[in-house]
């Protein structure tokens, strides 16, 4: 059976999670770029094509930079790969096309106008009763807003993203973030899992895809982090009837990293393995249980 890796299934990150306004950019313009393709042009009408060439005019002259049109129209596209990804279980745009709205600076405009969570106006109030509809949390709540907060429920709010964000941010908690997910796409696809911290073993073992997932946040620092990666994916292959084996590293890991990061991959050491991205983890599973 033929594995699944990165250069078979892997999307740009930016198609999937914006990390800054060059993604939006890049990915803009790689849509740009296909709109003159024919299967772009079946779908979309000349007015709908000429429509969008022009609303991305307008975002150039002006910069992506804190630009709100360009934020909105990548925001959009994404949500549209999205779905196309889910519909066609992965995509090539220069084979799949995504249809355009009608009047689509209209369209984007008015997007603009629904006020996102940072755009809230100081005055703007969400109901406490929205916010934590279980009675017993939200008396813990307003208890810990007047002791702490002198009674200003922003101030608690974003003292509560602050240190889950310090939290998420130690080495321990991005490792077990990223565990999280995993398991979540493999429950999601009522495939059995079993964990394992010990340290000769994978993270996540899956018998009913003889799979071993071994989770990295950061790419090796030398040689001896990248020999005991090797160690842990040859121990599991000898310990188990292992088909396949996957190391899983974040969307966020620069792209020139995680390029680096496959050589092992590359190398042909370990005929079964595959580098991915984690953002890429739910169409590797899919692939691997279609075979």
């Amino acid at each position: 059976m033929k594995k699944p890796s990165a250069t078979t299934l892997g999307t740009p990150v930016y198609h999937r999670r914006r990390r800054d306004w060059r993604d939006d950019q890049y990915l803009i313009e790689e849509i740009l770029k296909n709109t003159d393709n024919e299967n772009w042009r079946k779908l979309n009408s000349d007015h709908r094509i000429k429509g969008f060439k022009g609303l991305v005019s307008g975002i150039e002259s002006l910069g992506y930079q804190s630009n709100d049109n360009a934020y909105t129209l990548a925001m959009w596209i994404r949500e549209e790969l999205s779905k196309l990804a889910s519909e066609k279980g992965g995509y090539d745009l220069r084979v799949h096309a995504l249809k355009f709205p009608p009047r689509i600076s209209n369209f984007i405009d008015q997007r603009c106008k629904v006020s996102p969570l940072t755009k809230l106006k100081p005055s703007t109030q969400i109901p406490i009763e929205v916010l934590f509809p279980d009675i017993q949390i939200k008396e813990y709540v307003l208890e810990r807003v007047r002791l702490l907060h002198k009674g200003n429920l922003i101030s608690y709010l974003n003292c509560l993203v602050v240190n889950e964000r310090n939290s998420l941010n130690g080495d321990s908690a991005k490792i077990f973030d990223l565990i999280q997910i995993c398991q979540e796409k493999l429950k999601r696809r009522n495939l059995k899992a079993v964990s394992s911290f010990t340290a000769n073993e994978v993270d996540i073992w899956v018998p009913g895809l003889g799979l071993g997932i071994e989770i990295r946040d950061e790419i090796y620092r030398g040689n001896n982090e990248k020999e005991e990666l090797i160690t842990i994916l040859e121990n599991t292959n000898r310990s188990k009837k292992t088909k396949f084996l996957v190391v899983v590293c974040p969307d966020n890991l620069p792209d020139l990293i995680f390029h680096n990061w496959r050589e092992i991959e590359r190398d042909g050491l370990i005929p079964n393995l595959s580098f991915i991205r984690v953002g890429d983890l739910g169409i590797y599973l899919d692939r691997l249980g279609d075979q």
